[in-house]
């Protein structure tokens, strides 16, 4: 089991630099700290809590990179933990989403690397401790060909392997895919294509779990405008697992809209077919929960968290709890207002699992999310966020309900320097069967580290 991001997309993103055009810039957002904290709850009971002192090592960035020959989009946030009590063992925690295209024919022939890593709950029903805790693993890697027919058609063909790994769950696997679109450009700005696609995964682990086939087609149609963005998808997905067949509808309907110059709007609702592994896959999961998806205790929009390392929200996703193919039926939707000195944002998530044939798993979440910003002057800055988070098993009669509130303090002085105080509430109530017990965490971290102001570098 890999417990860093996949070395593929490390390779990827080495060699692909030094194809990609001199003149081009990399856009690169990143920051470092050290320093020490404290929680009144290590084990999160309900009573008897125990203090415990934490170093804790801080790392997060972006890069994106758009060149002739290379088109580059990445994303991480880790905490790396030393319980100095030695409640635990040192941990690492945090989420990583990378993406890299690779030019061997410009506009004719790419290769992809995709890989995302992070963590996932192992027992749905109890709180989240390190030892309640996996790393996940998804990668992929395949060439995609897109051809032109005539001035207005195409066609795009894609291919992939994928491997899934899992450090504790026994659902690690190989997936074999390939899509084909053929479509019309009716303009710059829009297109509508045919879609149809075809996997097949494997389980190394063949006693508990049963390798299965899945196909979809649907219809594709998209518009990119100077204002607003939609993709909308329609269509039908069949899955073969365990000598049953399960058709469902294919349905995905995505739009944002720049309300002005400072304020965007974002909304996704959809319905398809799919697994924990394609659902943990951040850059190209089904939605919902997916990716980076709905999480205990969340960050708002996936990973992109204001900087601080993953301890400053990056959270674990629900557990993988079966290997089956599940329906999923999701809606999330944000608002984000950002100015010279003032960030807020709003988001809110549903999504409903129901599993054919094991109605015990079937599980609906559902959370909301703010996060304020604000630039008290040139060296000061204050944040603060909540989230609610809501969890539901019907057929056990188990709920939980997570709350979170915190918020930061941070000092910049010279051309990196950060000093850094943030606090934590969490609070969780649980009922039902095997819901275990509720608690609440109070944590306080003070941090010390560079974060330069973001800028383009030249590749060479």
């Amino acid at each position: 089991m890999s417990l860093r991001p996949n070395i593929w997309f490390s390779i990827a993103f080495t060699s692909a630099l030094g194809l990609a055009s001199p003149t081009r810039a990399a856009t690169v957002d990143y920051g470092v700290d050290v320093g020490i904290g404290e929680t009144d709850n290590v084990n999160l009971t309900p009573t008897d809590k125990v203090n415990q002192t934490m170093a804790v090592t801080d790392i997060d960035f972006a890069i994106k990179q758009q060149s002739r020959r290379l088109d580059l989009n990445a994303k991480g946030d880790f905490s790396y933990l030393d319980y100095l009590q030695n409640a635990y063992g040192a941990q690492l925690v945090g989420r990583f989403d990378g993406q890299a295209q690779l030019a061997l024919i410009p506009e004719r022939l790419t290769w992809t690397f995709q890989d995302s890593f992070g963590q996932a709950q192992i027992d749905p029903f109890t709180a989240v401790t390190p030892t309640n805790q996996e790393h996940v693993n998804y990668a992929s890697t395949g060439p995609n060909l897109f051809l032109r027919l005539g001035p207005l058609g195409f066609i795009d063909v894609t291919a992939r392997y994928a491997r899934t790994d899992y450090e504790t769950s026994p659902f690690d696997s190989n997936r074999f895919s390939a899509s084909l679109a053929v479509g019309r450009q009716f303009s710059a700005s829009s297109s509508v294509s045919i879609n149809a696609s075809s996997e097949r995964v494997l389980f190394e682990n063949t006693l508990l779990n049963t390798d299965f086939n899945r196909s979809s087609a649907y219809a594709h149609y998209e518009l990119q405008g100077a204002r607003t963005t939609l993709s909308a998808n329609l269509g039908v997905t069949k899955a073969d697992q365990d000598g049953a067949s399960v058709t469902g509808p294919l349905a995905k309907l995505e739009l944002s809209r720049q309300l002005s110059s400072a304020a965007k709007l974002t909304f996704t609702v959809g319905r398809d077919l799919t697994d924990a592994s394609t659902s943990f896959n951040g850059t190209g999961g089904v939605g919902g929960a997916g990716g980076v998806g709905i999480t205990p205790g969340g960050s708002l929009g996936g990973n992109n968290t204001a900087p601080g390392g993953a301890l400053n929200g990056i959270s674990t996703t629900p557990a993988a709890v079966t290997s089956a193919n599940y329906t999923v039926t999701y809606a999330t939707a944000g608002w984000d207002y950002v100015r010279n000195r003032t960030t807020f944002g709003l988001a809110g998530r549903w999504e409903k699992d129901s599993y054919d044939g094991l109605p015990q798993l079937d599980v609906s979440r559902g959370d909301a999310e703010i996060r304020v910003e604000r630039k008290l002057n040139r060296a000061f800055s204050a944040q603060l966020l909540g989230s609610i988070y809501r969890t539901e098993y019907g057929q056990t009669n188990f709920a939980e309900t997570d709350g979170r509130v915190g918020g930061a303090l941070t000092f910049r002085q010279g051309r990196g320097l950060e000093v850094r105080l943030r606090y934590d509430h969490t609070s969780r109530i649980a009922s039902g069967s095997g819901s275990g017990s509720g608690y609440s965490e109070n944590r306080a971290f003070l941090t010390i580290g560079y974060r330069p102001e973001p800028k383009g570098r030249t590749t060479t």
